[in-house]
């Protein structure tokens, strides 16, 4: 499932994360500080944790990869096995 792969990319860069029924959110405590929300219907949203402004948002896969890989330093190998696994 799509939500499954943005959970594995938010943990695999450093993300606490808290599920709820309609997806989960995300916390990362680091310099930057971004808040993730992600739904289970493929929506999401990143936010400056300090400022609560929105940094970037889209909806599916391969946009929350290219998001990912900008604002959370996620490696090229795992955002590639992610969309091979996850793909549909």
């Amino acid at each position: 499932m799509l939500i499954d792969a943005m959970r594995i990319v938010a943990h695999e860069t450093g993300f606490t994360i808290v599920d709820h029924a309609f997806g989960f959110t995300a916390l990362r405590e680091d310099d930057n500080g971004h808040l993730l929300f992600c739904l289970s219907t493929g929506e999401w949203s990143i936010y400056n944790g300090r400022t609560a402004q929105s940094v970037a948002n889209g909806h599916g896969l391969a946009s929350f990869l290219v998001a990912a890989s900008r604002y959370f330093d996620l490696p090229s190998e795992t955002a590639e096995a992610v969309q091979k696994d996850y793909a549909a």
